[in-house]
């Protein structure tokens, strides 16, 4: 069997709501394999987003590990983690197209090479024809697909 891609063990997060304190995750051990499809499957609040943003090197764990393709997570890693958050959160005076490019334009690639990768995720999430628009001028359901376009934009 192949090494596991993601390795979870024990792990916990806690938060501070003033003086109480949160247990969003306590004694959380998983493995995920290549290839592999896990679902998160849980009551609201019992710590599915935490869990992510911690796999996402958003935020650290109060105890226990999280390690990608064995390398411990500590910071974002944007060539292994790609992260579509709940709110698309795009950029209002960007195209869908031009949001999508956004992370690629921050690491330099070059107009010509993001350009056609992201017009080819464009065309995958099915807005080709909105490639353009602003988000005011599209869907709820059409700026979440722009905001996963441009999470595989960097190829996690």
């Amino acid at each position: 069997m192949p090494p596991p891609i993601i390795e979870v063990n024990q792990l916990g997060k806690d938060f501070r709501a003033g003086r109480a304190l949160v247990h969003a995750l306590a004694d959380v051990s998983f493995t995920v394999a290549e290839g592999q499809c896990v679902p998160l499957v849980g009551p609201s609040g019992c710590g599915k987003s935490t869990l992510l943003q911690i796999l996402a090197g958003l935020i650290g764990p109060t105890c226990g590990e999280a390690r990608i393709d064995g390398k411990r997570v500590s910071a974002p890693m944007p060539d292994k983690i790609g992260m579509v958050f709940q709110d698309p959160t795009l950029l209002p005076w960007k195209t869908a197209l031009a949001n999508v490019e956004f992370p690629l334009d921050l690491r330099g690639v070059a107009r010509a090479a993001r350009r056609e990768r992201c017009s080819a995720l464009i065309e995958l999430v099915g807005l080709r024809d909105f490639a353009e628009h602003y988000p005011h001028e599209l869907s709820g359901g059409m700026r979440q697909r722009v905001a996963i376009a441009r999470g595989l934009a960097q190829d996690p």
